[in-house]
């Protein structure tokens, strides 16, 4: 009784003190209070310990489970949805053209003209139909393009499915990287779908160390899956075969692969550089001595494949010095090795038909005319306190010598 009491003299104090409250006011409080008798509870001083929120860890991250999303009629996916996942041993994606950002596409719907329409996929991968609104195609095909429009045709507006052709109109600029032994890496242009041979030849055509058996194309889904191919243009050439069909498409990666040493047993460099997938054109320095005891530092350009038969052919009428030695020095810089290696070539045996005599030129090589002058190269070799390790060591060192 005591505490029904107090609570009584608590509320006529405040009802007293607190008269504007209105009806509502009393109403409540009395309310209160029936709720605090029937339940026991004490108006005594005591401490209120509210539950501690689950305390999470790293190691112990919260996880909720969703269920997967049920697509229905009402409810359809959304119009940005991904492609599905597509298989990454399946070389013959790269054959399968897919719309990005950029590329013009028409979609006729025959029996629906309302909803035909030509557009640009915009930077962030839609193009927008009429009533249908915004519509991703983004790493579609045109097949599968076709579908999705299908689908959400017939599945918000139409009772049938219609008949949707989706054909591309003006194809995106194709931004390739061609990496590897190619003489001028780096980033092009090209018009999508364009074939592969192109691309080598725009990059200046594949070095003297490409091995053309294993050209490797690379590309990147927008799901994230990677799609890659190795591409022989090798066997094709050796065979008189068609090279194969290979289309790029912008955000291919090329990579020209490394003949490595002992894998080019049967692999003829030869016959390589006379075609027009190699370097085009190499330069050779001609050291040759002129007439009043001077000297000349000669840069010819040749067709690759050119051989020092070609490099005599090519000198003017009146210089005879290379003809009339007995003896030349072909040097080269031989990046496998690391090194300078040299030959000694006899020019009268090769006019007279020694093949032995008529070596096959590379690029950067150099050929040194007149005992004099190899002499003298190889003094300078013998003073040099560090080898030379790359080419760019061996131009200098002429340029150095005979400039």
């Amino acid at each position: 009784m005591f505490k029904v009491i107090r609570l009584k003299f608590l509320t006529t104090n405040i009802i007293n003190s607190q008269r504007s409250l209105g009806w509502l006011s009393l109403a409540l409080w009395l309310w209160t209070i029936d709720v605090l008798f029937l339940s026991g509870v004490s108006w005594s001083q005591e401490s209120i310990s509210l539950p501690k929120k689950e305390s999470l860890t790293p190691s112990q991250p919260r996880t909720t489970e969703l269920s997967p999303p049920t697509f229905t009629p009402e409810a359809p996916p959304p119009p940005n949805s991904s492609p599905p996942k597509l298989d990454k041993s399946n070389a013959q994606q790269l054959n399968t053209y897919r719309l990005d950002v950029g590329d013009g596409v028409s979609i006729n719907i025959p029996l629906f003209p309302e909803f035909s329409t030509v557009a640009t996929i915009d930077p962030e991968g839609q193009i927008i139909m009429p009533i249908l609104g915004r519509i991703s195609l983004s790493g579609l095909s045109l097949a599968e393009a076709e579908q999705k429009i299908i689908y959400e045709l017939s599945n918000r507006y139409l009772q049938v499915e219609p008949e949707v052709f989706v054909a591309l109109t003006v194809p995106r600029p194709a931004q390739i990287s061609i990496l590897g032994e190619i003489v001028r890496p780096g980033f092009y242009s090209f018009v999508s779908g364009s074939p592969l041979n192109v691309a080598l030849s725009a990059a200046g055509g594949s070095t003297k160390d490409a091995d053309l058996r294993s050209v490797i194309i690379r590309r990147s889904l927008v799901d994230g899956t990677v799609i890659e191919r190795a591409i022989d243009l090798y066997t094709p050439l050796i065979n008189s075969q068609a090279l194969p069909d290979v289309r790029l498409q912008g955000g291919d990666t090329i990579i020209v692969s490394k003949l490595e040493i002992g894998a080019d047993r049967d692999y003829d460099r030869s016959i390589v550089a006379k075609t027009t997938l190699p370097q085009q054109t190499i330069n050779i320095r001609v050291v040759a001595p002129v007439s009043g005891g001077g000297k000349a530092l000669r840069n010819i350009s040749l067709p690759n494949g050119s051989s020092f038969l070609d490099v005599i052919a090519t000198l003017p009428p009146g210089d005879g010095i290379l003809i009339k030695s007995k003896e030349v020095a072909l040097m080269r810089f031989d990046r496998e090795q690391g090194k300078v290696t040299t030959q000694i070539i006899n020019p009268q045996s090769a006019l007279d038909g020694d093949l032995a005599q008529d070596v096959d030129l590379q690029d950067e090589d150099v050929i040194v005319v007149s005992r004099t002058f190899i002499g003298r190269v190889f003094n300078a070799f013998n003073v040099l306190t560090r080898p030379i390790r790359d080419i760019f060591s061996f131009q200098r060192f002429f340029d150095f010598l005979f400039d």
